[in-house]
């Protein structure tokens, strides 16, 4: 009787251990999906003629932030818009893991949808898409670039 109790108690540990890691498992998430506020801070792109630098502040669900543009040959025409010259621009977006899908609003009224995959913590794989136009790759990098 006593080697019966021994053994449902080993296997009530083990069944509570098993539990324990695939829980921990399925909401540990992965190296792109952030539990702290580790991807915080400068983010930077420099593609298609355009420099920009965001300082982005992260969630679990929302990716925000502001900062500077420059269009570095002149204009760019991509998705449907057209942007020249420099100034600032918003960004706001959802999150899904390491989906992210927002818009990016210049100050000349162009809002482009900007989808994109946090690669790994330091770079978003991202573009700007339009329905009429295609799409334009604009990949965002965690930190300055030169």
């Amino acid at each position: 009787m006593m080697t019966l109790m021994r053994l449902r108690s080993r296997q009530a540990a083990a069944t509570t251990l098993v539990v324990t890691l695939v829980a921990a498992i399925a909401c540990g998430g992965t190296t792109t999906t952030p539990t702290d506020r580790a991807l915080d801070g400068a983010w930077t792109a420099r593609s298609f003629g355009v420099a920009a630098l965001l300082q982005l502040t992260w969630t679990q669900d929302s990716v925000k932030g502001s900062g500077t543009y420059t269009v570095l040959d002149n204009t760019l025409a991509c998705g449907g818009g057209t942007l020249k010259g420099s100034g600032t621009v918003t960004f706001r977006a959802s999150r899904s893991g390491s989906s992210i899908a927002g818009f990016m609003t210049f100050d000349n009224g162009w809002g482009p949808p900007y989808t994109g995959l946090l690669a790994n913590n330091s770079r978003i794989d991202g573009l700007f898409r339009s329905i009429d136009a295609g799409s334009c790759s604009f990949p965002l990098f965690f930190g300055l670039i030169p």
